[in-house]
């Protein structure tokens, strides 16, 4: 069994091709939180290329499959975060440039929903990424402990006092409860 978990890593140091099938079946999950961290595509990209570039050189250091996984989203989310600090980027959008939400993923209010994905933007770095891990990638709060490297306690309050800090802003905003979206 373990040597099965392997069997990915393993052949992705003797095939280019093998290496090539890790980043087509991991590429949606780096670009998605690189993506909803910053909500531009291009810097979503590059991110996600320099995630797979430093994969690459890293690729004997890893134990097996499952960790592979684990430390793409602690690479990406540790990018994401050193990006921000060193940038300071302004994550404004032209409107034309916002990809059209996929059908399963349409809200009941889209003018609430853009609201909401503006105060994700809005909020500092490290809760951000806790909102995007969570509810975006759906990551179980261990799992985001462990890929931020932060006490799971941490974590819980982190997102406990983060939804608050939203439902307080949209309450600003004239929006009455989060329920509204689903």
């Amino acid at each position: 069994m373990k040597d099965a978990s392997k069997m990915l890593v393993r052949a992705a140091l003797e095939d280019p091709e093998a290496f090539a099938a890790i980043v087509e079946r991991y590429k949606a999950m780096v670009f998605s939180v690189a993506y909803h961290f910053f909500q531009n595509r291009g810097l979503a990209e590059d991110l996600a290329q320099e995630v797979f570039l430093e994969l690459y050189r890293r690729l004997d250091r890893l134990e097996s499959d499952v960790h592979l996984a684990f430390w793409l989203r602690r690479a990406i989310s540790n990018k994401c975060i050193d990006y921000a600090r060193r940038s300071k980027v302004n994550s404004d959008v032209a409107l034309d440039a916002v990809p059209e939400l996929p059908a399963e993923a349409v809200s009941r209010d889209p003018l609430l929903a853009g609201r909401l994905r503006r105060a994700v933007q809005a909020l500092p770095k490290r809760k951000r990424l806790v909102v995007i891990l969570r509810f975006q990638e759906e990551l179980e709060l261990a799992e985001i402990a462990e890929v931020l490297q932060m006490p799971l306690n941490t974590v819980k309050s982190t997102l406990h006092r983060t939804l608050s800090l939203l439902k307080k802003d949209l309450r600003k905003e004239g929006v009455p409860s989060l329920e509204a979206i689903h």
